[in-house]
């Protein structure tokens, strides 16, 4: 899902035109950053997520360091069309180390699990790009100012920002803003994300969560001790180039104390230059990746036992027959998801 947020993001990055420097206001920077219509046709995308946690108890699931990064180049087909890119994801940590990607074409899509490649079905491709489209369309209609196509508006929740001065993205000369966070505002904000996730998503989108409830909002606000927001925008473009969250927090889970810390830094890279994407050479028919991950996770259905739900090896196959079934027909292919359900 990750790369399925990086595409929203990327697809329509704005600006301001007027050039800056270390005396521009910060309401002014801010604003011409985050409102506007100047369009982000291309440009590399470079997205590194860290996590240190510790604490919690034995059965904590998360210790250690988690490192996810997703990075590679994205090119518009023009407004309201899926645009090509290719991205590449890694996680590791918590023992395991995966690696995974995926490429559209415009017309073509594939998916990267553990370096080998793989051609998404012609008839799940059209889905995602039906869908993609069609919610395109409909947020043409939304004049306020957001981040991209997600909703997302730092002006609403950044607090105490400050121009910190030039600094250099890439071989991009930028003006740092830096501040705090209102964290409720913040989470509304989050929740604006989500909704517009998961409709840019289509049928992928809705294994995505619909909102953070307000009891959820009030354990976040709790657990986080301090938030911390770097925005680098454009001297001469005002267009944002790179985001920088920092987050530490501590919260009581049940089984002890657990503390840990996060870094979120997203780069946008060599924009508006032209991007090469092309489809993988060789790539193997999608239903050997069903089939593999249907071994995978075999071993683990086999021990929960029968009915212990979720998306065992028998899942993905009727999944993967339900969506090859329903063609074109989006509203068959949506009811496909109840299979992958507990």
């Amino acid at each position: 899902m990750l790369a399925l947020l990086a595409a929203a993001l990327v697809a329509s990055g704005c600006g301001g035109d007027d050039s800056a420097d270390s005396g521009t206001d910060v309401d002014k920077l801010l604003q011409d950053t985050f409102s506007g219509d100047k369009k982000v046709e291309s440009g590399r995308l470079d997205l590194g997520i860290r996590i240190e946690a510790e604490g919690g108890g034995a059965g904590t699931q998360l210790q250690g360091p988690v490192n996810v990064r997703l990075e590679g180049p994205f090119q518009s087909q023009g407004d309201g069309r899926l645009p090509q890119f290719s991205f590449n994801a890694s996680f590791q940590g918590a023992g395991q180390n995966l690696q995974a990607g995926v490429t559209s074409t415009g017309d073509k899509g594939f998916v990267n699990f553990q370096n080998a490649d793989y051609a998404v079905s012609n008839e799940v491709f059209e889905q995602f790009k039906t869908g993609w489209e069609q919610a395109q369309k409909q947020d043409r209609g939304n004049d306020s100012p957001s981040l991209a196509s997600l909703g997302i508006d730092p002006r609403k929740w950044l607090t105490n920002a400050r121009n910190a001065g030039e600094a250099k993205v890439g071989d991009t000369d930028t003006i740092k803003i830096t501040g705090d966070v209102d964290v409720p505002k913040l989470l509304d904000d989050v929740n604006s994300a989500l909704q517009k996730a998961r409709s840019l998503g289509g049928q992928a989108g809705e294994g995505l969560p619909e909102q953070i409830t307000e009891q959820e909002k009030q354990q976040a606000a709790e657990a986080i001790k301090s938030l911390n927001v770097e925005i680098y925008t454009g001297k001469e473009d005002s267009i944002l180039r790179r985001m920088v969250v920092d987050l530490d927090v501590a919260a009581d889970t049940g089984q002890g104390n657990q503390s840990g810390t996060m870094r979120f830094d997203l780069q946008l890279l060599d924009l508006n230059e032209d991007q090469e994407i092309s489809e993988p050479e060789n790539p193997k028919p999608f239903e050997e990746l069903v089939g593999n991950l249907s071994s995978l996770l075999g071993g683990s259905a086999a021990a929960g036992g029968a009915g212990s739900g979720g998306a065992n090896s028998e899942n993905l196959e009727e999944y993967s027959k339900c969506i090859e079934d329903a063609g074109s027909d989006a509203d068959k292919a949506r009811e496909c998801a109840d299979l992958l359900t507990p």
